[in-house]
Order: structure tokens, then C-alpha cells, then sequence
């Protein structure tokens, strides 16, 4: 609706034909949705196929390889041409499957994340989708929501908006419901608030006036462009080392075809010989592995109800060192239960039988009057509340001051028979601040919180003042009484903890609760050391900070200022950090730490800030996501393991053939057979292995630690020169015998066979089990991928149409027992090397 800021909620719920108090009806906004559609923001359509596809040949390798295809062509080598040109092809089919997979499945994870509004229907609160919108739907607003459609007020109570993603304001501006002049700009209508802003204070109600593309974030977003999320690190480091290994192909190209003429081959052979090692240096698949197994990692961490929002996130899980998570909800059950009253006086009863007692009386009218509906906390007052009690009705609400985390106190302004009366809730520390005659009450205080139980104290006091603000600069309010609840420890929380510590990772619990009730519940789940509060946290300097949190595990009484100070001490000791949060002061923190971690039940600012969601809100589920997170660098080093030696054989088996001037064992088209057909059956099921046994036992990986350590740079070496020593040795044995033709035959199948069975050394960073059940257990990929190898080369042996295409000659069945012995000897050697490396412990060293 144009201009609603001119006009009176009363005249706008008319034009609208929506009540202002009972909002709409189930039916009619059913038909509503039908008439304006989803209340969502117009986006970009995804990738084009089309493009997806396209973008699997921007690689340096890949034009390397049509470069190569095209010259073969013009010398007269249609064949060899065809084959690269077609392995390109079919590569990038692969890419844009796996690619274009992982895109659907990151936009199917968005679902999980899709934003909840609250709306008056037929009378009654709901929560629902904020895409079920429609325009004449009655929204309440509270303190940490985010705005989901263009809306004008009807009634506010304190209510404040952030704007700044909308008008570019920094603070917040207060909102009233008043009507407005037509001439007033959009950054000063403060009778509306829009779709994508957040509230910040207060609350209030409001009528939608506009929906999806017709609201004012709407517009913009018609004429945004796309926007590119930024490269991962991982994604950085590949791409200089994919500038590194291309410069060095072609200059290993050039020396090749330079050696080849000098050794008085023909310029034809001389330039074959160059093309085949730059096809055989080329790791075309590897994009591709990479694809497969960050999507594998996303895919698996949604499953276990962690979604992650950026990808970098997936790889900065696997070097956290330290993560500070709240208490409740995270570590304990969010099940608040009333167990202990505490009169004025001092004396406690159990809530079933509070009502009962007249001492209790005030205590229990004031906690009447100041609940909220669907607070969690207020939600276990009610149930120490009488069987039938229902509000005062002889009351008169003045003004409240909803809670908020860092005054830690709501506040009520009430007129009762003529008389006024402000009513206090919150930390008892901060309520007992501004009562007399509390002395009893503290003593008490210390007492319950010690045993690990969550207070709050009320008080209230007469008073002649206008509002809440002057009446508290008063003090001398009477305490009424506390109010303790127990929230069980979660009993998998205590595991969770000690799994980190055994992974390096340090933890730190951060609540805003009492220091002694801090301390009971972190010892419990455990956590040592005496708690610190917010309070003295704030009077330190990072240094000092640091060394303080090197001594105990437990922050209380924090705010998000605390947290934010937190954060920064740490990442000055270059620590990586991981923070959790869920309300809207949290998102700084967020966004500061190395990993925002928000929970599923938190508010929309939080999870929009945080790089993770938490859809459990459980700190377990946060550890396994730090599992998944090393599980996937893991299998990125398995692959790299896997793909560079192998690659670095056939290299090292054509530089021999040249430099001895005799025939080369294997042909560019055979490299290209074999490079297609072990990236499509074996090195892409690495990306499906499950987390190595001690993947929660070494200390976490360092972030600046180079893509190629020591140990991954020597087993590339090792292995390229078994590979390429055993392929030379069964090439000359059966060209001695049976001719070229079925010796390059017996080259290919060593080579593809060696690889098979160094996928089973690859599989296990450290030793490989000897049990054949396990070696070839665990990863769901790995028996289809063996097959499909068992079932290319045989048709590469002995089918008649690719025998001419690769002019190679079917093989005897005695020579797949030199195969057979070739590929064992490999493995043999491989894992006697990493037994002999890890008795130096070398391999977790990196050679470093």
C-alpha cells in the first residue's frame, strides 16, 4: 500500500479489510497468498546449466589439454585429438553433475533456515513461515526479530528498529504509531517498519501493508546483481598452486619435446612424447574431487543438524582451537523447572504448595503481573502460579521496560486503585542493588546459587514518579522474594567437552548467569577453575585477559560487550576462535569470531551473522560439526595423496622412455584412459570416507600450514617412483616377449591396478588394517568404485574397438598375475614406509 505512513492504522485496516485486533482469517489469508503470492524477496535464479557447464573449462589444466588436442590434430594425430578433446568433455560433465548437485543441495538446506514470523489469526498468536505473509496479516514484534514484511504500527511499547540495512542510519530509530505527512522521507517514517530491518527494543503490533517485491528491501533487491560469495582458503591456495604446477608442466613440456628431438626422435614423436607428459602431469580430475568432497562435508553436517552457511566455514572447523559456547540450551536441557520459592524473609518452600502460603502472596502477584507469553522463563513462572490464577484485573499497565540482556531487568509502571507501583524482575544481584533490607536474602542467594540453580528476584515499591526511569534513580525498593529453577546439564554434554580437550581444543563456557551457579553447572558438565565475571573481564587488557582464561573455564554474568573481549584476546594469540550466540546484541560477536556459530531457536540476526547453524542448539552437535570439518580436510589431503603420485608416475615412466631413447610405454591416449577412468572410480570415493579414529585425538591443524607439508611432498615422490620403476620393469619384461602393443596393454593395467590398490594405502593416513574386511569397509563408494575399474579395464583389454582405438593387444591370463604381483608390491611398500615414518612420528610433523 503507497504512502500508508499518511494514513491512521484505524483508515489502513479498513483499505486493508482486516481487523486491528483479531487480525486476519485463516481462510482469507489463504487466498490472499493465492492473490499475491509467497511473501519472499525477488533473487537471482540460479546458475544457468548452461553456465555451470562452460565454467568447468576455466582451468589452466583444461586449456592446457585443448591445447594439446588441437595441435595433435593438425599433425596429423586425429585419434589422439578426438580422445583428449572427448576426456575433456567428459570431465567437465562430471564437474557440472557434481557442481550443479551441490548447488541444488545447498538450496534445498536453505529451507532449514527459512525465518519464522509471529502473527495475530482469528485472535489467536501463531508462528509461521514469514513466506505465508500476506498483506492485512496483524504481526507482533519483540526484541530480536527480524522484520518480515513492509508493516504500519498500530501499537508500540519502547519499540526500537534497526535500519541501517534499509536507510543506512547506524542507531536505531524509536518507532510510534502516529500518522505522519505525505512529505516525509523514507529514513523518518516512524509509524512503519520494513521487511529485513530488526528489532532491537521494545515491542510492538503492526498491519502489513506490502509484501515479497513490493516492499521497499523488494525494490532494491530488483536491481541488485549477483552477488559472489568470497573464494574459500582452500580455493586460494589451489588456485597458486594450480599456477605453480601449470607453469611447471609446460616447462617440463618443453624440455621433453627438447630432449626428445635431441635423442634423434622424429618432431612428430617428439612432440607426443611432450604431450603425454603434460597429459599425464594435468590433474584435470581434481576440481572435481574437490567439489565432491565439500559437498559430502555440507551434506553430512546438515544431517547431523549443522548447517552451514559459507563454505569457509567448513574449512576453519578443522582448525579451531578454542570455542566458548553458552550454558543454556547448549549445554543443558533449556528445560527450566521451578524448584525453590524464597519469601521475603528468608524462607523457602517448594512451588507446589507456594500458594498455600500467605508470605508468598505479593511474590506470587507480582510474578502475574509481569509475565510475558511465550518467554521461556515466564513460561516456568506459570507453574508456580495457583491452579486457576489469572491476572489482576483492577490494574492499569503505565509503562514496561521489557528485559533486556545487558541491564539483566525488566520492569513494570503500574496504577492500582489510584495508586502507582513499579514492579522489578531480573538478576538478583542487579534487583537487590536498588532494595533495603535485603540482608537476609542475599545470604540466601549465596547459598542456592551455589547448588547450581538459576535465580531471579522480584521486588517493587509505591511510587509518585511518571515513569519506570525516574522511579529506579530512587532505589529503596522492597524485595519481595527469589525464585529458583534447575536446567539439567545435557548427558552427552560432559563427552562433548572432554572430546574437544582430547582434540586440542579448548573450551569455555560464557552464560550470563550468577558466578556460583555458573561454577555449579561447569563443573558438572566438566569445566575447572573459579568463574569470572563480565564485570572484571571489562577492566583487563587482552593480554591480561588471556593469561586469566589460561586458568579457568567458566564467564559469568557476561554481556556481549564480554564476549566480543573475549574474542579479540584470543585472536591476538592467534588463536581461532569459535563463538555461539542466538539474540541480537550476539551478532557482533558472530561476526567477529573465526566461526559464528548461531542457534536454530536464536534470532534471525544471529543466524544471519553466524557462518553455522545449530538447528539442535546443541553443543554436541557443534563437536561433531568440528569432526566433520577435520573429516573433510582429511579427505581433501587423501586426495591430493592420491591424485599428485600418481600422476607424478606416469611423469617420471616418459621422462625415462626419453632419456633412453627407446619407446614410450604409454601413449597420451592411455594416460588419458587412465586419468579419466581412476578419477571417476576411485580418487572421487575419498571424498565419501568417513572420519579417521583419532581424527578428535591430534591437535587441530594449523591454519597457516602450507597445501603441501614435508611428508605429502616425500610420499608423492616415493610413490611416483615405485609407480613408475614397476610400470618401466613390466613394460620391458612383456615387449621383450609379446611386442609393444600388449607390453603398453600390461603398462596401462599396471598402472590402473597400482592405483586401485594404493586408493586401500590412501584411505588411512596412518597405518592400513591388515583385515581385508576393514580395508575395503566404511566407505560406501569405495566396492562400486573397484568394479567399475575391474569392468573398464576389461574392456579396455579386450573389447576390439578400443583395442584399435589405443592400439594396444588383448592380454594372456598370465599376465594379470604380474599385475596382480606389481600392484601388492606397491602397497607392500607403501605401508612399510608409513609404519617407518610414523615411528618418527614424521607423519604428524609434516617432515617440519
Amino acid at each position: 500500500m503507497k504512502n500508508a505512513h499518511q494514513y491512521s492504522a484505524e483508515e489502513i485496516a479498513l483499505s486493508l479489510k482486516t481487523d486491528p485486533v483479531k487480525g486476519l482469517s485463516e481462510k482469507e489469508a489463504l487466498l490472499r497468498k493465492e492473490r499475491y503470492g509467497p511473501n519472499r524477496l525477488p533473487t537471482q535464479p540460479g546458475r544457468n546449466p548452461l553456465k555451470i557447464f562452460l565454467a568447468q573449462f576455466r582451468s589452466l589444466f583444461i586449456y592446457a589439454l585443448i591445447v594439446a588436442g588441437f595441435i595433435s590434430f593438425f599433425i596429423g594425430e586425429p585419434v589422439d585429438a578426438a580422445v583428449i578433446l572427448a576426456v575433456v568433455v567428459i570431465n567437465a560433465m562430471i564437474g557440472f553433475f557434481q557442481e550443479y548437485k551441490a548447488e541444488r543441495t545447498l538450496e534445498s538446506l536453505k529451507d532449514l533456515l527459512s525465518p519464522k514470523a509471529i502473527v495475530i489469526r482469528e485472535g489467536r498468536s501463531r508462528i509461521i513461515s514469514a513466506e505465508d505473509i500476506v498483506p492485512g496479516d496483524l504481526l507482533l514484534l519483540s526484541t530480536g526479530i527480524k522484520i518480515p514484511a513492509d508493516a504500519r504500527l498500530v501499537e508500540t511499547r519502547g519499540l526500537s528498529v534497526d535500519e541501517a540495512v534499509l536507510t543506512g542510519e547506524s542507531l536505531p530509530v524509536e518507532k510510534s504509531p502516529e500518522v505522519l505527512p505525505e512529505e516525509v522521507p523514507l529514513a523518518e517514517r516512524k509509524n512503519l517498519v520494513f521487511s529485513g530491518t530488526l528489532v532491537v527494543a521494545g515491542e510492538g503490533r503492526a498491519l502489513v501493508v506490502a509484501t515479497g517485491a513490493e516492499t521497499e528491501f523488494g525494490k532494491i533487491a530488483r536491481m541488485m546483481g549477483e552477488i559472489r560469495l568470497p573464494k574459500t582458503p582452500l580455493a586460494e591456495k589451489l588456485e597458486g598452486f594450480t599456477r605453480w604446477v601449470t607453469v611447471a608442466i609446460v616447462f617440463l613440456a618443453g624440455l621433453t619435446f627438447a630432449v626428445g628431438y635431441f635423442r634423434k626422435f622424429s618432431l612428430e614423436e617428439s612432440f607426443m612424447a611432450a604431450v603425454a607428459l603434460a597429459v599425464s602431469a594435468i590433474p584435470e580430475g581434481l576440481p572435481v574431487i574437490l567439489t565432491v568432497a565439500l559437498a559430502m562435508g555440507v551434506k553430512r553436517m546438515a544431517e547431523k543438524k549443522a548447517i552451514i552457511r559459507y563454505l569457509p566455514a567448513v574449512e576453519t572447523l578443522g582448525s579451531t582451537t578454542v570455542i566458548f559456547t553458552d550454558k543454556t540450551g547448549t549445554l543443558t536441557q533449556n528445560r527450566l523447572e521451578p524448584e525453590i520459592l524464597v519469601d521475603s524473609r528468608g524462607e523457602s518452600t517448594k512451588p507446589e504448595t507456594a500458594y498455600l502460603r500467605k508470605e508468598l502472596k505479593p511474590l506470587l502477584e507480582a510474578v502475574a503481573l509481569t509475565l510475558e507469553e511465550g518467554h521461556p522463563l515466564d513460561e516456568a513462572l506459570k507453574k508456580i502460579l495457583p491452579p486457576r490464577e489469572t491476572k489482576a484485573s483492577d490494574h492499569r499497565i503505565l509503562e514496561k521496560l521489557p528485559f533486556d540482556s545487558s541491564r539483566k531487568y525488566s520492569a513494570l509502571l503500574i496504577e492500582k486503585r489510584g495508586r502507582k507501583f513499579i514492579i522489578l524482575k531480573g538478576a538478583p544481584e542487579i534487583v537487590f542493588a536498588l532494595c533495603k533490607e535485603k540482608g537476609t536474602l542475599e545470604r540466601k542467594l549465596q547459598k542456592l546459587a551455589a547448588s547450581g540453580l538459576r535465580l531471579i528476584a522480584l521486588a517493587q515499591k509505591e511510587t509518585s514518579r511518571l515513569n519506570i526511569s525516574e522511579a529506579l534513580s530512587e532505589g529503596n525498593l522492597t524485595p519481595l522474594g527469589l525464585v529458583g529453577f534447575r536446567d539439567p546439564p545435557r548427558p552427552e554434554a560432559e563427552i562433548a567437552v572432554k572430546t574437544c580437550l582430547s582434540a586440542g581444543i579448548r573450551v569455555k563456557m560464557v552464560t550470563g548467569d550468577h558466578p556460583l551457579t555458573a561454577e555449579a553447572i561447569g563443573h558438572r558438565v566438566g569445566f575447572s577453575g573459579r568463574a569470572v565475571t563480565g564485570r572484571k573481564i571489562e577492566k583487563l587488557d587482552p593480554g591480561e585477559l588471556y593469561i586469566l582464561l589460561e586458568h579457568t573455564d567458566i564467564v559469568a554474568r557476561a554481556t556481549p560487550e564480554t564476549k566480543l573481549r573475549l574474542i579479540e584476546a584470543f585472536k591476538k594469540q592467534d588463536e581461532i576462535v569459535a563463538m555461539t550466540g542466538d539474540g541480537v546484541n550476539d551478532a557482533p560477536a558472530l561476526k567477529s569470531a573465526h566461526i559464528g556459530v548461531a542457534m536454530g531457536s536464536g534470532t534471525e540476526v544471529a543466524k544471519e551473522a553466524a557462518d553455522m547453524v545449530l538447528l539442535d542448539d546443541n553443543f554436541v552437535t557443534l563437536v561433531a560439526a568440528v569432526e566433520e570439518g577435520r573429516t573433510v580436510f582429511d579427505n581433501l589431503k587423501k586426495t591430493l595423496l592420491f591424485v599428485f603420485p600418481t600422476n607424478g608416475g606416469e611423469c617420471l615412466l616418459l621422462l625415462a622412455a626419453l632419456f633412453l631413447a627407446t619407446v614410450l610405454p604409454v601413449l597420451p591416449l592411455h594416460i588419458l584412459w587412465i586419468n579419466l577412468v581412476t578419477t571417476v572410480a576411485l580418487a572421487v570415493t575419498l571424498a565419501f570416507e568417513p572420519a579417521e579414529e583419532d581424527v578428535m585425538a591430534r591437535p587441530p591443524r594449523p591454519p597457516k600450514a602450507p597445501l603441501l607439508d614435508g611428508y605429502l611432498i616425500f610420499q608423492i615422490l616415493l610413490v611416483s617412483v615405485i609407480m613408475a620403476s614397476v610400470t618401466w620393469a613390466g613394460f620391458e619384461f612383456w615387449k621383450a616377449r609379446h611386442g609393444v602393443e600388449e607390453a603398453r596393454c600390461l603398462a596401462v593395467n599396471l598402472i590402473v591396478f597400482m592405483e586401485a590398490l594404493y586408493l586401500l594405502n590412501t584411505r588411512f593416513l596412518k597405518k592400513a588394517p591388515l583385515n581385508p574386511v576393514k580395508l575395503l569397509s566404511g566407505n560406501s563408494a569405495l566396492l562400486p568404485g573397484l568394479a567399475a575399474i575391474v569392468l573398464f579395464q576389461a574392456l579396455f583389454t579386450y573389447l576390439p574397438v578400443l583395442n584399435r582405438i589405443f592400439k594396444v593387444a588383448p592380454l594372456p591370463l598370465k599376465a594379470w598375475g604380474l599385475v596382480g604381483i606389481g600392484s601388492l608390491l606397491l602397497f607392500v611398500l607403501v605401508e612399510i614406509e608409513k609404519w617407518f615414518l610414523s615411528q618418527r612420528n614424521l607423519t604428524e610433523k609434516g617432515f617440519r
